[in-house]
């Protein structure tokens, strides 16, 4: 029996548990707590996606051909360049090119600064390819030594990147050559660094190697050279040696592109073929070279081959592309670009310009130029 209260009521017998009001806090108390949490996740991914899309938004790359791209020689701002190569390092792309003056040797500017003479290789880069630095001197004729073989006329450098080394590869005479008992004539030079910015070691001739030659490997690391005779040619050439000053090609000679048009090509042949580039692309070899049509123009044209050393067959369409001499680098949208000289005679001759290329199903180059529009890419 329960004993009255002071009120006179009985008092509530106490309940031992109440699993339904239990239940009850218990899920409230869980819920509460997974609900915020859920609710500061929703929060946090969207914060980031928002965040990603900024940064994404922030990081594209916009620009115009032809680029703003301007250096000094011999104490004047220049902006013409010829020959120019892109290379890609991390998130920074690096351009050597021929600099101006871009003659021969004339006697008339013998006392001119450096006899006259392109002052050397000079490298730059940008992350945007609109503001370029100025990362220094690669090689100065200034600095060289009277009796280098290498000492004027530096023309068409190039930066390749083979098993985690950079190999410069440019075309250099030397104007006394016969005062220091030097081979006359210009040409190709290789060296060596373990940055892109040098220094570039063990400089050494190639031998017989003429202006414009260009290196690259096939798909087990071996070294070949293209070089331009007004036709192109293909050779293995031995680089392990560099490093003690020698350079040795290897097998023979094989011309893979002549500047004559193949059977079934529509339209004239070009006067000569130049500045070739190969890119292995998958299973294949494309073999771009820089063609002079005249009057018409100069122009890229590409053939291909599924061996370093050819047969290599051209594209029918003959002129892929309006620009001359150019480059092959990786892009900052995963695809392969394009650096040239402008060849548009009013709006771009002469200047830097760079654009991506495709290759279709079937194997074929696809680019044009964008002159003038503004392009935005993702990085």
């Amino acid at each position: 029996m329960t004993a009255p209260t002071a009120t006179g009521h009985a008092a509530a017998a106490p309940v031992a548990n109440r699993p339904r009001d239990i239940m009850i806090q218990t899920r409230a108390s869980h819920l509460r707590p997974s609900f915020l949490r859920l609710v500061l996740i929703l929060v946090v991914l969207m914060a980031g996606v928002m965040q990603a899309a900024v940064a994404a938004t922030a990081a594209l790359i916009t620009y115009s051909n032809p680029l703003p791209f301007t250096y000094e020689s011999h104490g004047q701002s220049r902006s013409e360049v010829r020959d120019p190569c892109i290379i890609r390092d991390g998130d920074r792309y690096y351009v050597v090119f021929t600099m101006h003056p871009f003659s021969p040797r004339d006697e008339k500017h013998l006392q001119d600064p450096d006899q006259g003479s392109s002052p050397g290789i000079r490298i730059y880069s940008s992350t945007d390819f609109t503001s370029w630095r100025d990362d220094g001197w690669l090689v100065k004729s200034s600095e060289l030594p009277e009796n280098s073989p290498y000492r004027h006329q530096f023309w068409a450098p190039e930066i390749h990147r083979f098993n985690g080394r950079f190999y410069l590869i440019f075309t250099a005479s030397n104007w006394s050559a016969k005062q220091f008992n030097l081979q006359e004539g210009y040409y190709a030079f290789i060296g060596v660094a373990d940055h892109v910015t040098g220094p570039y070691r063990h400089i050494t001739k190639v031998p017989n190697g003429p202006c414009d030659t260009t290196l690259f490997t096939d798909a087990a690391g071996a070294f070949y050279l293209a070089m331009p005779r007004r036709d192109i040619a293909v050779q293995q050439v031995d680089l392990s040696k560099l490093e003690q000053d020698a350079i040795t090609r290897v097998g023979k000679e094989i011309t893979v592109a002549t500047s004559a048009n193949d059977a079934g090509m529509d339209g004239p042949s070009p006067e000569y073929l130049e500045g070739p580039w190969v890119e292995h692309v998958g299973a294949r070899y494309y073999l771009f070279y820089a063609a002079n049509y005249g009057k018409a123009g100069y122009w890229t044209g590409v053939a291909t081959a599924d061996s370093p050393l050819g047969p290599y067959r051209k594209d029918p369409r003959g002129k892929i592309f309006f620009g001359g001499h150019l480059a092959v680098f990786d892009g900052p949208d995963g695809r392969k670009w394009f650096s040239y000289r402008g060849e548009n005679a009013n709006k771009a001759r002469g200047l830097l310009c760079v654009d991506p290329f495709d290759i279709d199903v079937e194997g074929k180059v696809q680019a044009k130029d964008s002159l003038g529009m503004p392009i935005r890419t993702a990085p």
